[in-house]
């Protein structure tokens, strides 16, 4: 798409931005020093009325450590509810769509990033696209999604939810070469506009230049797209995310052939596409069938001479069937900003949220200077000798030195002085202040799985962590809900752009696996009016029992628990053996799938016996007892 934006709009552009950005600085600043707390800053603030700033000579890095602690490598799964009966089965298929794609895109790489910038930056984003470039063999796209720095988001200023702004900026530190031969157009020696969106020690790297991105809210209330370099426009689409294709100048119609069908014009542009036509019979959730093409508005019969037929005895014209027409659905359009939001600790009139190093930084610095004085103290002391005068001793590593004096006076007068500093007070204050740091943050020892003296036992050291993991509710809350904008902006992606059937993987309660796929054409409704529409009506969360899936280990005694209480049948039968292999086999129990294979044929084994026994024909016994096992797995 070659780009039509004026020097105009980018300028109007390039003024918001730069509005936007002189409100926004203040909080990148404070990013950077944020950051710099964070991989051990040794410089300490000057003091009222200093000169300049002293640097530490020893950190101890409680930033990092309290930070560290909190991290939650697990990724929230998704569970998606349908709002309507019927759609029950489409919502089990979103999940597993959902499943496939955090296994696909590495969101455990992505978690894992976050996981650090959000508590220090007090949020961070994700950035949802579709690339046409990806997919499998068989498809044609997929989804992209890729973290973004808070830095490198500019919002609206005086806005502080990203659904309710008229425009966001994105900055991205690109490669001239990659912008050129993406979007076909040549850039002037250009260089980086902002350094700081890429990285914070301000040095420009060469063949590197900002790409400026802003979406902002259309007439219609869609979502548009304008993209820059310097004085190079890239991209400039009112409605990005609409289908696009080629239309007639003159009437509008979709470019079927060399020349319009309506108007015969052989000129054409690209516009955005309200319409797509059915290439294919698509069954609707209800049964009901949608051809492809259907019949014709009816035409009278014409003689070769043009003349129009008609019946000999009514003299009314002939009519036969037209030219049958493709059947034509709406595209489904996300209308969402492709960017999701996740804060730290939501606070009032901010769009992040709070950041740990904010809270903490007046403790971070006070230790850092008590662990800079202790040191001087101890560095300062020593151990002096006092020698008569004209009396030298010997400073070299040898073993055995020799000590001369004039007369056996002088050896009264040789002693040894030492000095040593107090550095208790030093001391106790600095673990004050780590003490501080950590209440602040509500961290114990516990929960860092430190020794803890004011837990007599095992229940009240486990009662400590929780109460810790208690008042870290809100930021694991605040998780869950951008994990689940999240899941919804996907699957509303890939409603809109893929086309083809999109291959899925799943495993059952039973544990097998199975195969599908995911066909946007299964949400497509008719309602009573005989419209077609999109069904994208469902409700998207976070499965909360995925962090105990996640700590297999704890798992796996809760079940030996269940397994034992008779929750699964009597211990010593096979068929609570089986129920109870299959579920471990299910959470990725070491070896179980074999363990309940041998279950399964022992189970089958016993069946033809006593099938045979009742006298049951040998033909038959397989069936049945296939049939039964068959059962068993159902009721599991």
């Amino acid at each position: 798409m070659q780009p039509q934006g004026s020097a105009a709009k980018r300028a109007k552009w390039q003024a918001r931005l730069d509005y936007a950005k002189r409100s926004y600085d203040p909080l990148r600043q404070k990013m950077d020093r944020r950051q710099a707390y964070y991989t051990g800053d040794h410089s300490i603030p000057a003091a009222s009325g200093a000169s300049k700033a002293k640097d530490a000579t020893n950190v101890r890095n409680i930033v990092y450590e309290l930070i560290e602690s909190q991290v939650d490598s697990t990724v929230p799964q998704p569970r998606v509810t349908a709002i309507h009966p019927e759609d029950k089965e489409l919502a089990r298929k979103i999940e597993a769509l959902l499943l496939n794609q955090i296994r696909l895109l590495n969101f455990k790489e992505l978690n894992d990033l976050q996981e650090r910038t959000v508590p220090i930056q007090g949020g961070d984003y994700w950035q949802v696209e579709w690339d046409p470039n990806a997919g499998f063999h068989c498809t044609l796209g997929d989804l992209s999604v890729c973290e973004r720095h808070p830095k490198q988001v500019i919002p609206q200023p005086g806005v502080y939810d990203v659904e309710k702004m008229e425009y966001i900026f994105v900055l991205v530190s690109q490669s001239r070469e990659y912008l050129e031969r993406r979007y076909g157009v040549k850039i002037e020696e250009e260089s980086e506009s902002d350094v700081s969106a890429r990285t914070a020690d301000g040095e420009y790297v060469e063949g590197l230049v900002t790409q400026n991105i802003v979406y902002f809210r259309n007439r219609e209330g869609g979502i548009g797209l304008f993209s820059w370099v310097g004085d190079q426009t890239l991209e400039d689409l009112e409605d990005y995310q609409a289908r696009r294709g080629e239309v007639c100048c003159e009437c509008g119609t979709r470019r079927t052939a060399a020349a319009c069908p309506v108007c015969g014009s052989k000129k054409f542009r690209q516009a955005p596409l309200e319409a797509q036509e059915l290439e294919r019979d698509i069954t609707l959730a209800d049964g009901t069938l949608v051809p492809a093409l259907e019949p014709g508005e009816p035409e009278p019969v014409k003689n070769p001479d043009g003349s129009i037929q008609t019946d000999l005895l009514t003299g009314e014209p002939i009519w036969q069937e037209g030219p049958p027409v493709r059947t034509t659905i709406p595209y489904y359009k996300p209308n969402a900003f492709p960017l999701v939001l996740r804060r730290n600790v939501r606070l009032f009139g901010q769009l992040l949220g709070s950041s740990d190093v904010d809270v903490i930084e007046d403790q971070q610095i006070a230790v850092s200077k008590f662990g800079t004085k202790i040191e001087e103290k101890l560095l300062k002391g020593g151990s002096y000798v006092t020698l008569p005068e004209g009396v030298n001793v010997e400073t070299t590593d040898r073993e055995l030195k020799v000590l001369r004096m004039r007369n056996p006076a002088d050896k009264s007068m040789i002693g040894v002085v030492n000095v040593q500093v107090d550095t208790s007070r030093d001391q106790n204050m600095l673990e004050t202040n780590y003490a501080w740091a950590k209440s602040t943050l509500g961290i114990t020892d516990a929960f860092q799985g430190k020794y803890d003296a004011s837990a007599t036992s095992g229940t009240a050291k486990q009662f400590s962590a929780n109460q810790s993991a208690g008042r870290l509710q809100s930021k694991r809350e605040m998780k869950n809900q951008a994990y689940a904008k999240l899941y919804k902006l996907m699957f509303q992606f890939m409603l809109a752009y893929a086309d083809e059937p999109y291959p899925l993987t799943y495993q059952q309660p039973d544990g097998q696996q199975q195969f599908t796929h995911f066909d946007r054409y299964d949400f497509l409704k008719q309602d009573a009016a005989g419209e077609f529409y999109w069904c994208d009506e469902f409700i998207f969360e976070v499965d909360p029992a995925s962090n105990l899936a996640s700590n297999r280990e704890t798992l796996w005694s809760m079940i030996d628990v269940k397994y034992q209480a008779g929750a699964f049948g009597p211990i010593n039968e096979l068929q609570s053996q089986y129920r109870l292999w299959t579920l471990l086999a299910e959470t990725g129990y070491p070896h179980a799938e074999a363990m309940k294979a041998s279950i399964k044929q022992e189970i089958d084994e016993q069946k033809a016996a006593a099938l045979q026994a009742a006298g049951v024909q040998p033909g038959l016994t397989g069936q049945a007892a296939a049939a039964d096992t068959g059962h068993l797995e159902g009721g599991l």
